[in-house]
């Protein structure tokens, strides 16, 4: 399996060491990681400062590019939003770094993290989903140097109701918005993750959004744990690979200078 959504101390939310990482890919028995730390400039008020990129492509040099049999990729979780100074700003921060891999992940709504409990406050679960769904959408198509679309139900990770599933029968309208999401990803030749975060410790989900992508000419997935620490890196991979082939989804990806490898799922 492939871990391809790890985190380290380069991103601001996180003190994992990349050698922690990498020790912990080698207990699993990973073939492939992906260090994607974050480059945000979503939210100009927040003193979250992007990856220093260059420093971790320095430490991770002594490695030679794999660590006790798990390959080593370098990538960036990029924050979106839907104004074409965050995409600006954040192609021109990545210009020199020569990327193997890039998700493109939403954040921040309307100047708010959706990570904390002010976002869904006064509003309804069909509304507050709604909202983040059609900022996907209207954030897209700014960037388009994107490898995958990140964690598509991040809204739902610490939400505050009694049932956070990220559902399509929620409301017509986040069907809709997801209808959208995927005709635009389909028509950029992207992919989405399955993102294991947001389960946390209840029974996966998502099925039925895989389903829909997939209908809509969706070929591919990439899988990624989102592993702010290591005790948790690795997480649930296994059943976001049988979520894809339940799915009907054919590939999942790994990529190098930015190029696709599709690998089927059986």
């Amino acid at each position: 399996m492939i871990d391809y959504h790890v985190h380290t101390l380069f991103s601001g939310d996180s003190t994992a060491t990349i050698s922690e990482q990498l020790e912990a890919a080698a207990r699993l028995g990973l073939e492939e990681i992906c260090f994607t730390d974050h480059v945000d400039f979503d939210n100009p008020g927040a003193n979250f400062a992007p990856a220093n990129l260059a420093s971790r492509r320095y430490m991770l040099r002594e490695y030679g590019g794999s660590y006790e049999g798990v390959r080593i990729r370098e990538g960036a979780e990029i924050s979106m939003a839907p104004f074409d100074e965050c995409a600006a700003k954040t192609k021109a921060y990545l210009a020199d770094f020569d990327a193997d891999f890039i998700i493109g992940s939403l954040h921040v709504v309307d100047g708010v993290d959706v990570y904390y409990p002010d976002y869904h406050r006064n509003k309804t679960q069909q509304t507050a989903y709604l909202k983040y769904v059609e900022t996907i959408l209207e954030s897209l198509p700014r960037f388009d140097f994107i490898s995958v679309l990140g964690h598509y139900d991040f809204v739902a990770k610490f939400a505050p109701y009694e049932d956070r599933r990220m559902r399509l029968d929620l409301s017509p309208l986040i069907r809709h918005a997801f209808t959208g999401v995927f005709k635009t990803l389909v028509s950029m030749g992207k992919g989405i993750e399955i993102n294991t975060s947001a389960w946390r410790g209840e029974a996966r989900w998502g099925l039925d959004v895989l389903k829909l992508y997939r209908a809509l000419g969706g070929e591919f997935v990439t899988f990624g744990s989102d592993a702010h620490r290591s005790a948790v890196l690795g997480s649930r991979l296994d059943e976001a690979y049988e979520l894809a082939l339940e799915a009907g989804i054919p590939y999942y990806a790994t990529f190098e200078k930015m190029q696709p490898t599709f690998r089927p799922i059986v």
